[in-house]
């Protein structure tokens, strides 16, 4: 391996969102991921020397763990530990880890691209096979782990300079992991568990061809596809790392993708369960590139590979940088100061998800998990395969703090997008929308003409804002307009949604002493007991400064999310 989610139910909706202060997520709030599928990552052990120890791990977002890399002793060609101090306090680590989680598998991984030169030679014998299985699972037993996952890079042919190859690789890989696999299931029997199985394989049928696949995958308990470095740092001309289709447009290049490698496993006759589709948490940055096409498929003078948390702190916030996204090949790319940089963020990776989930895969994974010190990214991808609804909106990704509410508003239709695959969550909400929002609520009930001069009868939101002030739910201004386009402010969002609760018939008794906000002067008074109200309802709670903020905008996520805790407390009248 190269360096490298209907609605829920009111009373869960209560229970989730009770501790949310407007557009700000905490940590009560976070997901957590646990059905469906495997989400796998490796760890590699050079992590904690870079301050990334297991500890910081997202657990919650994963079901299995690769602790990578253990090797292959060249002289007893059994497994060994690179550094066994440092390794056997990783493990020590990951297992504490796996007490506060315990949905967690913990695998050691064998190999990897520099370790992998020895498997051939600990192979090609029967009496090797068995004593090279054996050593492995004496360590599994040993470490407290739950199972062995094999990175052969790579059988017959390829890998780094130094792997030994021979043809008779391709038998005597499947014989291995049979004999590793009757070794485990004697052990479990003794132990009362089930050992885990894997191997890592490439994205290509090339590597296919090098294994007997079908016979493999019989064996195994998942394949962990490499779902990257189509293109990197050994190629020609500046490329896409791992694009989830390949462009149409021509390439100076060979063009693939991740699901043209997906479709190579499935056609070659691998249970589409049996698959794990690894994705990557780094990216590559070409130097010297051309400014034509924005440094895609330019020349390059010199290129590194780049972790996600390099790319947080050195490009995304750097306006030197300008983002592109490939339609496409549904990723993302930067370029600025000559140099392009292909990488992976939150919605490449939930895109790549979907796909699998809609393959009907066996899981997503990740290399390597100290990449995304944040988590952000393994988040979006586990919680994309585990999603429960079909999310249109590619800048909702899963896992955020006001996805469920979007879903809700979405499926419910009362909020569309601004666009048929965009939400643009962080765009304010206006007052027609909020008019055209309750007016969906009840609907669609019959209504007049809007008194409004600047509410035309075409409007989207005419029937809505003219049945509103009917209803003495909306109020226009002095000059006789609605100024349906304005923003919404929070003391105009909680008088309405006071009005239209009263109009329901819903209790409003609550108040809250809006003294203990350090700016309650600022509220206007015909906003007063309507804040008071939407504070003690729950519906608006203070920033996290103390300031209760009356004349902020309210984004359209936190409208969705407003709405949802609105029919929570309707439901509950």
């Amino acid at each position: 391996m190269r360096n490298f989610i209907r609605r829920t139910a009111a009373a869960l909706a209560v229970l989730c969102m009770a501790a949310l202060l407007l557009g700000t997520p905490t940590e009560a709030e976070e997901r957590t991921y646990s059905a469906g599928g495997e989400a796998v990552g490796y760890y590699a052990g050079w992590a904690a020397y870079q301050g990334f120890t297991p500890d910081q791990i997202p657990a919650e977002h994963l079901t299995q763990i690769n602790y990578a890399f253990a090797q292959i002793d060249p002289d007893t060609l059994t497994i060994a530990l690179e550094n066994p101090a440092h390794d056997q306090k990783n493990l020590a680590a990951l297992r504490k880890l796996r007490q506060q989680n315990q949905h967690l598998k913990l695998l050691i991984s064998v190999g990897g691209w520099s370790d992998s030169q020895y498997f051939s030679d600990a192979v090609a014998t029967a009496a090797r096979r068995e004593s090279f299985a054996a050593s492995c699972v004496d360590f599994v037993v040993e470490q407290g782990l739950d199972g062995v996952d094999l990175d052969w890079e790579y059988p017959v042919s390829g890998g780094a300079a130094g792997t030994i190859h021979r043809p008779a690789d391709k038998q005597n890989f499947t014989l291995l992991l049979q004999e590793l696999r009757e070794q485990l299931d004697r052990q479990g029997r003794r132990d009362g568990k089930d050992y885990a199985l894997t191997i890592a394989g490439a994205a290509g049928s090339w590597y296919l061809n090098q294994i007997e696949a079908v016979k493999v995958a019989a064996i195994v308990d998942h394949i962990f596809v490499m779902g990257y470095d189509l293109h990197g740092t050994w190629d020609t001309y500046a490329d896409f790392n791992a694009p989830l289709y390949a462009p149409s447009g021509t390439s100076p290049q060979s063009r693939s993708s991740i699901s043209d490698c997906v479709q190579a496993y499935l056609k070659k006759g691998i249970p589409a369960e049996k698959i794990v589709l690894g994705m990557p948490l780094y990216g590559y940055a070409y130097q010297g590139v051309k400014a034509q096409n924005n440094g895609l498929y330019s020349t390059y003078t010199s290129a590194k590979s780049v972790s996600y948390k390099m790319l947080k702190k050195s490009y995304l916030d750097n306006t030197d940088y300008r983002q592109f996204r490939h339609e496409e090949a549904q990723v993302p790319w930067l370029y600025g100061n000559r140099t392009f940089v292909s990488y992976d963020d939150a919605v490449s990776l939930a895109a790549k998800a979907q796909l699998a989930r809609s393959l009907g895969l066996g899981g997503v994974g990740f290399w390597e998990i100290s990449q995304d010190d944040g988590g952000e990214l393994i988040a979006a991808a586990s919680g994309a395969f585990r999603s429960t609804w079909d999310n249109p909106f590619r800048d909702v990704p899963p896992g955020a703090w006001y996805e469920e509410a979007v879903q809700y508003v979405y499926e419910a239709g009362l909020m569309q997008g601004t666009t048929g695959s965009t939400f643009s969550p962080d765009r304010a909400s206006n007052r027609g929308m909020i008019a055209a929002i309750l007016y969906r609520l009840e609907g669609r009930p019959r209504a007049g003409t809007p008194p409004f001069t600047d509410v035309a009868a075409d409007s989207y939101c005419a029937d809505a804002v003219a049945w509103a002030e009917q209803q003495g739910i909306v109020r226009g201004f002095d000059d006789g307009t609605f100024r349906p386009e304005g923003r919404i402010t929070r003391q105009q969002l909680a008088a309405i949604l006071f009005r239209y609760t009263e109009y329901r018939g819903a209790d409003t008794a609550g108040r809250t002493d809006l003294s203990r906000f350090s700016d309650s002067a600022a509220v206007a008074d015909y906003a007063r007991d309507a804040l008071a109200w939407a504070v003690s309802a729950g519906l608006l709670q203070g920033r996290s400064d103390g300031t209760l903020d009356p004349s902020g905008s309210a984004t359209r996520a936190q409208t969705a999310v407003i709405l949802q805790r609105l029919e929570t407390l309707l439901e509950k009248n």
